[in-house]
């Protein structure tokens, strides 16, 4: 949780930054540029998801050298698609800006963002292989390290560059950067271990291009990559529907989506710990050991939910303040500041339920149950926000987390069979 927390901590920098411009276009331009970031990377998250599936089996079985190549096969599969985001930057950008309301000012300075922010492509995705495999690992403090480095990192460098430079928005692109690199090599720092353990098997060849276990991850990370883009799609379709709107409301969800985004990382600390037990539990064939991790984090998440619910109820409008000094950005959170509330209650199934199915590494049920809730709030969105306005755009999000917790729930029976031959 604590780790987790660090990640939207960036955002809400940036944007309390930019909050401080005396415009929502700065806001708005921030906002964009960030979501088109998490957009193509979480589409990428299978390089987290999957590698860390795959390594924590592999630890519950014993297999340390195992993890590691599974480590080495993803970070190459990183570099590679890292490399390839850097090159199709112009098209990548066209197409995220396509659908979005038409304002020069923001689109602009959203470009500018955008042609720095991309150099970090490689190190950004290689990252989520090393994160996957020390959670994968159980290594949870060095995931915290990690983690704290890179969003501490980012958040003085964001502050010091604004203050001290006329950078502008590019000094926030810079920033991020600089702090994913700096992380990269950290993270390699932690595993050296395990990658010179994996990397001391010769011939390479003899497990480096493995096709079984290419195929296996393969099959894994596909329908994680599917799974993780129609989640990205919902979130890019949010920005649109805001932006529509008017500039102001895409500024107000975006400090709102802050608040969310804070609660669900935190929240995924548990859907993280119980996929590295889940995992464990599959590689030891104990169905006891999958039970008890189970039982906990639902206890604990809970509580942590509802915990953050009156939180938000009692301070709320208190943390827009802190991000945005834009009075009419301030009034207008308050409108939809109670969907915020309603958020960690409504999402916390979903964030568990994927942790445990990843952990299982049964990511096709994962891929067929967010392509019906994709279609479900695409339907709820197109009926809802032509009479609803922005609450329309919320509700459509609320209902988008209750379908992909009751999807996942219909395959549960079948995640129980796999531990069926042993109660130990």
């Amino acid at each position: 949780m604590l780790s987790n927390s660090m990640v939207p901590m960036v955002g809400i920098v940036d944007t309390a930054v930019m909050g401080r411009m005396g415009a929502p276009e700065w806001i708005a331009a921030t906002a964009v540029g960030a979501i088109l970031f998490s957009s193509i990377y979480w589409v990428f998250g299978f390089l987290r998801m999957g590698t860390g599936g795959l390594v924590a089996q592999a630890y519950g079985a014993g297999k340390l050298q195992e993890a590691g190549q599974v480590t080495v096969r993803a970070m190459g599969i990183a570099i590679v698609l890292g490399a390839l985001l850097i090159l199709l930057q112009v098209p990548l950008l066209k197409l995220g800006l396509a659908a979005l309301e038409d304002s020069n000012d923001w689109k602009a300075l959203t470009a500018t963002y955008f042609s720095v922010r991309i150099l970090s492509a490689p190190a950004t995705l290689t990252v989520y292989v090393l994160l996957g495999t020390l959670i994968g690992l159980q290594k949870m403090t060095q995931v915290l390290i990690l983690q704290f480095l890179l969003n501490l990192l980012n958040v003085a460098l964001t502050i010091a560059l604004f203050a001290y430079t006329s950078l502008g928005i590019a000094g926030v692109a810079w920033a991020t950067v600089i702090s994913e690199y700096t992380t990269l090599f950290a993270g390699l720092f932690m595993l050296r271990k395990v990658l010179a353990q994996a990397l001391s098997n010769r011939p390479l060849n003899s497990w480096l291009w493995d096709l079984t276990a290419a195929r296996r991850y393969f099959s894994i990370s596909g329908n994680l990559f599917i799974r993780t883009l129609c989640l990205t799609l919902a979130f890019y379709w949010m920005t649109v529907l805001g932006s529509r709107i008017s500039v102001g409301v895409l500024a107000v969800n975006t400090v709102l989506l802050h608040l969310v985004h804070f609660a669900s990382y935190c929240m995924d600390g548990y859907a993280h710990a119980i996929e590295s037990l889940t995992g464990y539990a599959v590689g030891k064939r104990s169905q006891m050991l999958f039970k008890r991790a189970v039982k906990a984090a639902i206890e604990l998440a809970v509580i942590t939910a509802l915990a953050f619910a009156v939180a938000y109820l009692l301070a709320g409008e208190y943390l827009v303040s802190l991000m945005t000094t834009e009075s009419s950005v301030q009034e207008l959170a308050k409108t939809w500041l109670p969907w915020v509330i309603l958020a960690p209650v409504t999402g916390i199934a979903s964030f568990l339920l994927d942790g445990i199915f990843i952990g299982a590494t049964r990511t096709a049920e994962m891929r067929n149950g967010m392509l019906i809730s994709l279609l479900v709030f695409a339907i709820a969105s197109v009926a809802l926000v032509p009479t609803m306005g922005n609450h329309g755009v919320w509700l459509s999000y609320h209902i988008l987390l209750i379908v992909r917790a009751i999807t996942l729930i219909r395959y549960w029976p079948s995640l129980n069979i796999e531990f069926a031959d042993t109660s130990r």
